[in-house]
């Protein structure tokens, strides 16, 4: 079982051997991960169906030759850069979903794909590393631009379950 302390310590070296943009943008990260990854990085803006609660607010599927990012669009643009953020870290974390493998009966592969691809809770180790490289690379990209992170960014990773 991975402490909090681990997991932290793990997602900071993670993010430690990323060379990020500089200056730091979202898009610019994207194209320095699909040119690393030597495969094209496409974002799509989701629109979240009305009276589907629990619909995520981002997704990446990975194709054999692409990667797509689906993202929530009826958000801030802050908001909206995080949920890409949260889904590039399961790439960079290498995270792949163990349902999804050759054991799968194709009859029921739609219905296991659903499932994976709609999680919504962070109480998995792979959800919470994601999260967790998302806001570390936030950090790190305020610095390299010159922004402070301000006292709301660690109150928002302390709501999160990630005290500094």
């Amino acid at each position: 079982m991975l402490t909090a302390r681990r997991l932290r310590k793990r997602c900071q070296e993670v993010v430690r051997g990323l060379r990020l943009p500089d200056p730091f943008s979202v898009p610019a990260l994207c194209d320095a991960i699909s040119a690393q990854r030597g495969r094209t990085l496409y974002l799509h803006p989701l629109e979240k169906p009305a009276g589907v609660p629990d619909m995520p607010c981002g997704m990446w599927v990975a194709t054999d030759v692409a990667d797509h990012v689906f993202f929530e669009q009826q958000t801030s643009t802050f908001h909206q850069e995080h949920i890409i953020l949260h889904e590039l870290g399961h790439m960079i974390c290498g995270h792949t979903l163990p349902m999804l493998g050759e054991q799968i009966d194709p009859a029921d592969g739609p219905e296991l794909v659903q499932q994976a691809l709609l999680r919504t809770s962070y109480n998995t180790r792979q959800e919470q590393e994601a999260e967790l490289v998302a806001t570390l690379i936030l950090e790190r990209g305020q610095q390299i631009n010159g922004e402070p992170v301000t006292e709301s960014d660690r109150r928002l990773g302390k709501a999160l379950g990630f005290d500094q």
